[in-house]
């Protein structure tokens, strides 16, 4: 079982949702091919903050994810974008939904392998925040916004710029 805190959802405003921040202590990584027919590790993005969302063509809160993935990718080009096709699918059918939704972030197929720590999924989409060091901090069931993704990222990198002692990780996205 994973000890990666979920997102619930919350009624504050329009789109709340409440973050949980602890990190696993072994750095996540895997390996999938990329719709482009190259192989992408998530170890080569250690530095950086990588958001992996796992969707699929069919799923219809994913394409309003989407949306919110390809604003934050765009407004934020030292940040990580992937995109894990959660369905076995034709490469040329996945090409043209890429293209037709404006999808400018890598798109990864999944594999026949369960990635850990990220699943077993509790739907789709499922998101999940990787930070600098590799160690999944976030993963949400259910759509995340692009204003969501950045303050929850601002927050924890000025918590781990400023660490106060015996005070509980949990934030707000």
């Amino acid at each position: 079982m994973s000890r990666v805190p979920r997102l619930a959802s919350l009624s504050f405003g329009l789109a709340g949702l409440a973050l949980a921040a602890t990190s696993l202590a072994t750095p996540a990584d895997f390996s999938l091919a990329s719709l482009d027919g190259g192989q992408v590790k998530l170890s080569e993005f250690r530095g950086k903050w990588v958001v992996v969302s796992f969707w699929a063509t069919w799923c219809w809160p994913c394409l309003g994810e989407i949306r919110e993935l390809v604003r934050f990718h765009d407004a934020n080009p030292h940040r990580i974008v992937l995109g894990v096709d959660f369905e076995q699918i034709d490469r040329e059918t996945l090409r043209h939904f890429v293209k037709k939704h404006g999808i400018d972030y890598p798109v990864l197929l999944i594999g026949k392998h369960r990635l850990k720590p990220f699943e077993p999924l509790m739907g789709l989409p499922t998101t999940a925040v990787v930070n600098p060091a590799g160690e999944v901090v976030a993963n949400q069931a259910g759509p995340v916004t692009a204003a969501e993704l950045e303050q929850f990222i601002a927050q924890q990198s000025i918590a781990a710029a400023h660490p106060q002692p015996g005070t509980p990780a949990a934030n707000k996205l």
